[in-house]
């Protein structure tokens, strides 16, 4: 969002950043599922039905975090304060399947995992069963898309 806010990008794709300032425009995209995992090794995986929320407090929470001040000491989904957090989505990916904690993760980037177990699910007590997460752009008011970037922002949300 603050590259579309100091001119450097047209658009920009945003999660879970609930503040926008008022010289931006918001589309919602897409609804992605998430699904909260962890390494079939790790210790929360051995645990059956619904996990406390006294017990996952206990365990590292891998969190992808903003690079920029726009959500600093803002907190989205943390529910550890061991957390490690990681500017790449990528890079929690494969420190979940290193077992080197536990995290929440869009579906379709770990539906192969969890098919062949190289991660699994966890329920945490407190979480509705289905999480999404509004998946949007954003560009400038006074600088709208024009028909490329309108084309491809219909793609995005497909």
């Amino acid at each position: 969002m603050k590259l579309v806010l100091d001119r450097i990008c047209n658009i920009g794709v945003i999660g879970t950043l609930p503040i926008v300032t008022d010289e931006l425009q918001v589309e919602l995209l897409r609804e992605l599922e998430l699904v909260t995992v962890v390494s079939p090794a790790h210790p929360l995986a051995k645990r059956r039905g619904l996990v406390s929320a006294a017990v996952i407090k206990k365990h590292v929470q891998l969190v992808l975090s903003d690079r920029t001040a726009l959500s600093q000491g803002s907190e989205f989904g943390v529910l550890s304060p061991s957390t490690w957090r990681l500017g790449d989505l990528g890079a929690k990916h494969a420190f979940l399947k290193a077992g080197l904690g536990w995290g929440h993760m869009p579906l379709h980037m770990v539906k192969e995992d969890l098919e062949s177990g190289s991660l699994v699910t966890i329920r945490i007590e407190g979480l509705p069963r289905e999480v999404v997460m509004p998946m949007k752009v954003v560009y400038r008011k006074d600088a709208p898309p024009g028909p490329a970037a309108r084309a491809f922002i219909a793609q995005l949300g497909k």
